[in-house]
């Protein structure tokens, strides 16, 4: 008994030892990607509230020598902030809803709707989120830009129709060819498939037709895609230059397209504001220092919405992926 009492004891000990192990490997593992995360967002904070005069200083790398408000300042002033950030705010809500909704659609269409060709054009959906949307821009775009109906508007006006700069965004989305929409439709699909049909028969047998079905029954049930979606398509169009740039360039009210010109060549865009910045900051202009602490607070300027509009959907969101069947 007592050999066996030893054997067990020891058996347990390496079991407890390989827990131990395995418990520290996973928080080291933890706090050294967290590090590698929050490092770089943590030091841009303290830089965006460090004193100009103090930026070269190392002792204000992590905790500023003394607090200042200075950057925030300028980097709105170079930003235009106060003009973009709404009108950022508007054009990507518009944009977010219309992609929501057309995708919602299309992905209902897809899983409950039986019609020729549903598998083909539900692989081409998909197909676009694996390929780069670089290759489908350029037709996009020649498309947009000389619009045409079977050569109906060349007959009539002798050219097409130039449909760049005039809502061509609005228009991508409203037709399930926005930036991501083959992955919005995909999450709907999955979610309308794992809904009961009993619902939608019930309410057939009510008398209710389809779009009363629909809008009654099916988006309500559909809560946690559509949180899903339209939190993703609001992130990814926030953060999105590339389809501004291609088809409405001269949008100059965009924060993303005022952010990628202003720190692009940050000395330039702070000469254009250099009547507007105090005197006792004047010497630091064309410093490269000071330039790059303007382009980091103006960073976080534009990071910031996507933080708190985190900070109020966070549990939901979580949710919502974890229901939408994305990982179905």
């Amino acid at each position: 008994m007592t050999k066996k009492k030893k054997r067990m004891s020891k058996g347990t000990l390496i079991r407890k030892a390989k827990g131990f192990c395995a418990g520290l490997f996973r928080y080291v593992l933890i706090i050294c990607l967290s590090y590698l995360i929050l490092a770089p967002i943590l030091i841009n904070i303290s830089t965006a509230f460090t004193n100009p005069r103090d930026l070269s200083f190392p002792s204000s790398i992590w905790i500023p020598a003394r607090f200042s408000i200075e950057n925030w300042h300028v980097s709105m002033l170079m930003l235009n902030y106060g003009k973009a950030l709404p009108y950022t705010l508007f054009f990507t809500a518009i944009i977010t809803i219309l992609q929501t909704v057309s995708a919602m659609m299309a992905g209902y269409s897809f899983a409950r709707l039986k019609f020729p060709g549903r598998s083909i054009l539900f692989a081409l959906s998909v197909f676009t989120i694996v390929v780069p949307p670089q290759m489908f821009m350029l037709p996009q775009y020649l498309f947009f830009k000389e619009f045409d109906i079977f050569g109906i508007f060349r007959l009539i006006t002798g050219q097409p129709i130039n449909l760049l700069k005039s809502g061509s965004l609005f228009i991508l989305n409203a037709l399930c060819m926005g930036l991501k929409s083959g992955l919005y439709i995909y999450i709907f699909r999955q979610s309308f498939r794992a809904l009961p049909k009993v619902l939608e028969e019930a309410a057939y047998m009510d008398g209710a037709g389809f779009l009363r079905t629909f809008t009654s029954i099916v988006v309500p049930s559909a809560g946690a895609g559509i949180l899903t979606v339209a939190v993703l398509s609001f992130v990814w169009n926030w953060n999105d230059s590339y389809y501004i740039r291609l088809f409405d360039d001269t949008n100059i009210n965009y924060l993303m397209l005022a952010f990628n010109k202003a720190t692009g060549s940050v000395d330039e865009s702070l000469a254009k504001i250099s009547t507007k910045i105090p005197a006792t900051y004047a010497f630091l202009m064309k410093n490269p220092v000071y330039e790059g602490a303007i382009a980091k607070t103006s960073a976080l300027l534009v990071f910031m919405p996507l933080v708190v509009l985190y900070m109020f959907v966070q549990r939901k969101f979580v949710q919502g992926v974890e229901r939408s069947g994305i990982v179905g």
